[in-house]
């Protein structure tokens, strides 16, 4: 994709600012699409029809990637030469440490090791309890009635794999946000909840500006907003192994630890971020009175 035709799309007013920042990235099921500049920019990128490009192990990949980072950089450049920044000068090696520590440091604690041993749990249950020999697939629109829903067991093995990584990768991010801050639960006030106070900061004169102050709130509001994604993923999840339950009443047992822990983990993690489900999502937690499509 060429700069211009990003700069057309980031120009769109219909366009939900920061919606893709917070969902689940399944877009094949998301309302919003159509409000989504990540989808739109992905829609009208040729390149993206070759399923060669989105394959992680494919070097076109990574060519498309290294384009991306290449077309970004260029327009940063300009940016920062309209306002006069001195890319150059800026030193950002003891960010880029601390940054890094964070980063370890979130990867090595609790909840973010549960959260991978959840991916390893999933694995075995899928190896040892749904294997070829067994067949439980044979009749896949099998449904159970959850929450006055008719869920199939295909569609439940889509959202529990769907969210498998995800839920580790969305609390990584929490959790190094949360490291970054210390944050407490006495210091989280409503602008850490929502995207709003970015505009009023995009509207101040810059020597009204505590910019110190406001990558604090950014780095508070990315980690309510990381966890709360996270929840609704780990939510989603227990309904889709709940489901599971009900439609193989012979994994009833195997599935049940599977509950157990996932269930465990999404304590935890309202315990850790207690103000995370108040965190308004752009477009997903907000009412609009226009017609979404």
């Amino acid at each position: 994709m060429q700069r211009d035709d990003l700069r057309d799309l980031a120009e769109d007013p219909n366009l939900i600012s920061g919606i893709y920042n917070y969902c689940d990235r399944w877009c094949e099921r998301c309302q919003f699409t159509s409000r989504c500049f990540l989808y739109a920019s992905e829609q009208v990128d040729p390149d993206l029809d070759d399923p060669e490009v989105r394959d992680i192990t494919n070097e076109k990949f990574w060519r498309k990637l290294q384009d991306v980072f290449r077309n970004t950089a260029e327009m940063i450049g300009e940016w920062a030469a309209q306002t006069g920044v001195d890319l150059n000068s800026i030193d950002v090696s003891e960010e880029m440490a601390e940054q890094d520590r964070a980063t370890a440091e979130a990867e090595q604690s609790e909840l973010s090791q549960r959260a991978q041993s959840y991916i390893t749990s999933v694995n075995d249950w899928f190896r040892d309890d749904v294997n070829a020999e067994e067949n439980v697939h044979d009749d896949m629109q099998t449904t159970s009635r959850i929450d006055d829903e008719d869920i199939t067991i295909q569609d439940a093995v889509e959202v529990i794999r769907w969210y498998q990584f995800f839920i580790a990768v969305k609390l990584l991010r929490a959790l190094t946000g949360a490291s970054e801050t210390d944050e407490d639960e006495d210091v989280i006030d409503d602008d850490d909840l929502s995207m709003d106070f970015l505009t009023d900061f995009e509207t101040s004169d810059d020597e009204d500006v505590e910019y110190d102050e406001i990558m604090a709130k950014t780095s508070r509001m990315d980690a309510n907003g990381s966890a709360k994604v996270a929840l609704v993923a780990m939510d989603r999840s227990i309904a889709a192994w709940r489901s599971l339950q009900i439609s193989l009443p012979d994994k009833s047992e195997t599935i049940k630890p599977m509950l157990i822990e996932l269930g465990g983990l999404r304590a935890s993690v309202e315990a850790r971020f207690p103000r995370a489900r108040d965190f308004i999502r752009p477009g997903l937690d907000e009412a609009f009175t226009d017609f979404v499509s």
